[in-house]
């Protein structure tokens, strides 16, 4: 934290990290998200090159940003990727909680596609004994474990930034933010919209969508790379996921 004098000689605090953050308007880079007033009064910081506040979001409520995310605001990605560090103050208290979890999401993330693809498969293949259903969710479970696995290496593979070791829990949480959509599949059975493909599609689209915002925040490139990049990754991962398929129906 580093204390400087303003122009009328009102003493400020300067939030920093050894990290940059980023404007979310502009993805210019910025040295802090707010200013820290000595009688405990905070203001956003505001961005040097754009002029707007460098990341709103960190006043937002937690319901708030995952609302903006799911409407695909590009600015709540960029927010929730490249702001939410641990280095945040009490603010953030709560995104950070959601950070130190994403291992969990991913897992909750692959049981709601293998549960998805049990169903489909259970349709196809009509009424079953309770130990056959039980094998076949198992095997659709592996099958969404190697998609998932094979989807994030082809997204680190052609990164922008592959120079840079990317951690574990970094890729985690960018899995997580482009895969969310998987829980409709739990929607699905409350509202008995597992048999409907409209449904399925618009999932699907959802979910794809979800993945460009998030290379589009994460790395700041053109919408065209990034819908490239998560097609080739969705096309690697889905032909794993057929030869899987495929050896399990032998």
């Amino acid at each position: 934290m580093r204390k400087f004098q303003d122009k009328g000689g009102e003493d400020k605090e300067v939030v920093t990290a050894e990290d940059d953050y980023i404007c979310i308007n502009c993805c210019h880079p910025s040295s802090s998200l707010f200013l820290k007033y000595s009688d405990n009064g905070i203001r956003l910081t505001p961005c040097s090159n754009c002029g707007k506040a460098v990341d709103a979001y960190i006043e937002y409520d937690t319901v708030l940003v995952i609302i903006d995310l799911m409407l695909q605001y590009i600015e709540a990605y960029r927010h929730f990727l490249m702001n939410t560090s641990n280095r945040v103050s009490f603010m953030l208290f709560r995104m950070k909680l959601y950070l130190q979890y994403c291992h969990k999401l991913c897992i909750i993330f692959m049981l709601c596609d293998a549960y998805s693809k049990w169903i489909r498969r259970r349709i196809m293949l009509g009424n079953e004994n309770a130990y056959d259903l039980e094998w076949k969710f198992y095997e659709c479970l592996l099958q969404s474990l190697l998609e998932m696995t094979s989807f994030m290496v082809i997204l680190a593979l052609m990164s922008p930034n592959i120079s840079t070791t990317l951690s574990i829990n970094k890729m985690l949480q960018i899995f997580c933010a482009g895969s969310y959509g998987n829980v409709f599949a739990v929607l699905s059975v409350i509202w008995h919209l597992h048999f409907l493909w409209s449904y399925r599609v618009l999932t699907e689209m959802f979910i794809f969508i979800s993945h460009v915002q998030t290379q589009q925040a994460l790395y700041n490139v053109k919408l065209n790379r990034s819908i490239i990049v998560v097609v080739m990754a969705t096309l690697v991962s889905r032909s794993i996921g057929l030869l899987v398929d495929s050896f399990c129906f032998i």
